[in-house]
Formats: structure tokens, sequence, C-alpha cells
């Protein structure tokens, strides 16, 4: 049973580079001490600069991670906070850097390790 992230979350783009800034949309659920993410709350999340993948001539379509663009994919089924999902550490992300890797953004560390949700 993967643990729920909270706002401490590490957040990598797929490339290794670029670590997004979680910002909780709610405030009344809290896991290990500060507030808990569900999926909807990483949708807009920024990355900070880092991501390596750069155009170069030979790659002129790079574009280097700076957004998540979507709701996470495989959020929980059993937790819901506020009616939506909880964020897990397997949870998916997508960024708006689409090549090489179109769904790669993942939790490194979720912020907490004593509360796990099944799946």
């Amino acid at each position: 049973m993967p643990p729920i992230c909270n706002v401490n979350a590490v957040i990598t783009c797929p490339h290794q580079g670029g670590v997004a800034q979680p910002v909780p949309k709610q405030a009344q659920v809290m896991i290990g001490g500060a507030p808990a993410l569900r999926i909807t709350d990483v949708a807009g999340m920024a990355i900070l600069p880092g991501c390596p993948n750069l155009p170069t001539p030979g790659s002129p379509t790079f574009v280097p991670c700076a957004t998540v663009i979507g709701p996470a994919a495989a959020g929980s089924t059993k937790v819901l906070i506020g009616g939506v999902p909880a964020l897990l550490q397997t949870s998916l992300m997508t960024t708006n850097s689409v090549v090489p890797v179109p769904n790669g953004a993942t939790v490194k560390f979720p912020g907490q390790v004593l509360v796990n949700a099944a799946g």
C-alpha cells in the first residue's frame, strides 16, 4: 500500500531534473502534519528550472518541463479527500514536455511515510 502524499512531497519531472512545487488546494485534511494532496492538486503545479530536456540542433522540438498539465493518474481508490482521490506515491503526472516521456513525472518522496492507502 503506497503512502499518501502531502505538501512536503518531492515530485520530479520525467527527466529527473525539475522538481515540482506542491501547493495544496485544501487545508482540512492533514497527513503527517501537513496538508494532504489530491490528484487534482497537481494540475498547474510549477516545476522549478532544472529539467535537462532542452532543445538542441539535433532535437529542436524538445521542451523543458515547466508545469504539470493535468490531474494525476492512479490516485487512491479508497481514500477520498473532499470527494477527490488522494495523491499516492505511485501516482503519475503529465508535464508540458511531451518529448520523449509523456507521462513520467513521479513522486520520489511522498512527504511522509506513516499513512498509507489502498490503491
